[in-house]
């Protein structure tokens, strides 16, 4: 049987790691209170995003839809198998390991088509209107957590045309983050 890469201690070691700095970050975000709708508005309004950018974008969080699903899809598949190995009596710690390589492998993939579609999206609008975009996912983000979302990205008193186009803007967004 292939062994995994890691030992037993490394393996425990990085979750700690892991565990720690999500711990850290999850801390520093329920900390954070929403900006609120207006300065979102004015972020969405100094965009100036055009049809022809939200297009763009679109194609560019598209292209990797298949790839992410079937690396999600890979992801359950290994996760039920380390759930079964681990119902066994004598649990075989190297066939655990090598379906932990296998579900790190395919977040690496999930990854990488993040990373991609973000930067496509950096190069269709530039790097000021990309730092306007990090403001807006935190913000996002930062409202999620609050349970205050519907506040800081309502729709009302909005005109139709801008409601429309940021509502697609930030669907498109909230894929690549």
């Amino acid at each position: 049987m292939k062994r995994s890469g890691f030992t037993l201690k490394q393996a425990i070691c990085l979750v700690a790691v892991l565990a720690m700095a999500f711990a850290s970050v999850a801390s520093a975000s329920a900390q954070a209170k929403p900006m609120g709708k207006n300065a979102v508005r004015a972020w969405f309004k100094n965009l100036e995003v055009t049809d022809a950018e939200l297009k763009e974008i679109s194609a560019a969080v598209e292209a990797d839809e298949a790839t992410i699903a079937k690396a999600q899809a890979e992801i359950k598949i290994a996760q039920s198998k380390i759930a079964r190995l681990m119902l066994e009596s004598a649990p075989d710690i190297g066939a655990i390991g090598a379906e932990v390589d296998k579900s790190l492998e395919s977040e690496k993939i999930i990854r990488m088509a993040q990373i991609k579609r973000q930067l496509e999206v950096r190069r269709v609008l530039g790097e000021d209107r990309w730092k306007t975009v990090l403001l807006l996912v935190k913000e996002a983000r930062v409202a999620q957590a609050a349970g205050r979302f519907s506040d800081s990205f309502s729709k009302q008193g909005i005109n139709p045309k801008d409601a429309e186009s940021w509502g697609r803007l930030l669907f498109l967004l909230r894929k690549i983050m």
